[in-house]
């Protein structure tokens, strides 16, 4: 069996869904980790202030050029939202990885899983880079035994507050299960089995339904 891990190493600010909805609805054979370490409030926003003084003092002398200015901008704005979420909403501030493992007994199946992932986390906003000559630590740290190296915790490090955390909410599940249903099928995206119970009127209106597929695919369902 073959390896490989991607390591999170930033992602989008602004998200209106579960950020991994769509990696853990996916059909490759994927371990994924998650950390998250909090850190202590009254020394963040300790640090928070002190770096909002020092670019403030750089801003107001104005000797950088353009670019340099709008990042320094960008800088302090950033910091003294987190430190009004951390101060008055009560926020509080972590520090989180993410890892992903791919396996396949095939290479070349598994550089296509690579491919594929890195597509899936690049339309949702997920910055990923592999991990070239840490793929030991990528893989340690996505067993179930706690394990996160320093060499892939300084390049995945990634600081968010308690409200961020919210969407990376790993536990997501798109199958169709009824207590009481009967086996209908497979979902092709996750390979979790379907079971409906089409008379259950408490979540079904009625007990009508549609069968789409192709010719000769023997739609058959008996009851």
């Amino acid at each position: 069996m073959y390896y490989s891990t991607l390591l999170s190493i930033n992602y989008y600010r602004e998200q209106d869904d579960l950020i991994l909805k769509s990696i853990i609805d996916t059909n490759v054979n994927i371990n994924i980790s998650i950390f998250y370490e909090k850190q202590d409030t009254y020394k963040v926003i300790k640090e928070l202030t002190y770096h909002i003084g020092n670019i403030g003092v750089d801003l107001k002398e104005n000797n950088q050029n353009r670019q340099d200015i709008e990042i320094a901008a960008f800088s302090y704005n950033d910091a003294k939202y987190i430190r009004k979420e951390m101060q008055i909403n009560n926020e509080e501030m972590y520090y989180m990885y993410i890892y992903f493992t791919v396996f396949s007994k095939d290479k070349k199946e598994l550089e296509n899983l690579i491919n594929k992932l890195e597509g899936i986390t690049q339309s949702r906003g997920i910055q990923t880079r592999r991990a070239y000559f840490r793929e030991e630590q990528g893989f340690l740290a996505t067993l179930p035994i706690m394990k996160n190296h320093k060499d892939i915790k300084n390049v995945s490090k990634r600081n968010i507050l308690t409200s961020g955390i919210v969407s990376t909410y790993p536990f997501i599940s798109s199958s169709l299960f009824d207590e009481n249903g009967i086996f209908i099928g497979t979902n092709i995206y996750n390979n979790s089995l379907v079971f409906i119970d089409r008379y259950d009127t408490n979540k079904y209106k009625n007990a009508n339904m549609c069968i789409f597929g192709t010719s000769g695919a023997r739609k058959i369902i008996l009851y």
